[in-house]
């Protein structure tokens, strides 16, 4: 290939490759994953189409239903905020006001998980003879074995006993 031909070639391949990035990034089809620091937690998401993915949202952090539920809040939260604060600005710029629409949109669609650990409560003396009547009756179920069934009725009664 002489080296105007070389040079033509390398230009179109060039001038294509730009146009394919620039309407790719303006649908948004490649799904992008992002990672925002908000008040001390990463919030990671991903977003295909100018559009939150609520499944991806905190995902990293789902095996910990405490971090997951406070990471979740946090990003409803964040959202919201980022939100207000593009909508705030009149900037006319394509890729702003789609940002700005994403945002807004997941601040409204997006539902945080919200979860609390605490300690149960005790069982009172008469909750515990329920359980072990539970128990001994689950346990005897479907048996013939005296024992078992000798140790269900045995449960039951006290149970009964101290209603």
């Amino acid at each position: 290939m002489d080296p105007v031909s070389t040079l033509f070639s390398a230009y179109i391949n060039m001038v294509t490759s730009n146009v394919q990035r620039e309407i790719t990034d303006v649908l948004g089809t490649e799904i992008q994953a992002v990672v925002i620091n908000y008040e001390g937690t990463d919030i990671p998401f991903q977003y295909q189409i100018w559009k939150v993915q609520d499944k991806s949202v905190c995902d990293t952090y789902r095996q910990k239903i405490d971090e997951y539920s406070t990471c979740t809040v946090k990003a409803k939260k964040m959202f919201g905020e980022l939100c207000r604060e593009l909508s705030g600005k009149h900037e006319t710029y394509w890729k702003y006001t789609k940002t700005k629409n994403m945002y807004c949109n997941a601040s409204i669609i997006f539902h945080p998980t919200i979860a609390s650990l605490s300690a149960g409560a005790e069982n009172t003396p008469l909750e515990d003879l329920r359980q072990k009547c539970n128990i001994a009756t689950a346990s005897a179920l479907g048996s013939s074995d005296r024992k078992l069934l000798a140790e269900r009725d045995k449960a039951c009664k006290a149970y009964q006993e101290a209603k």
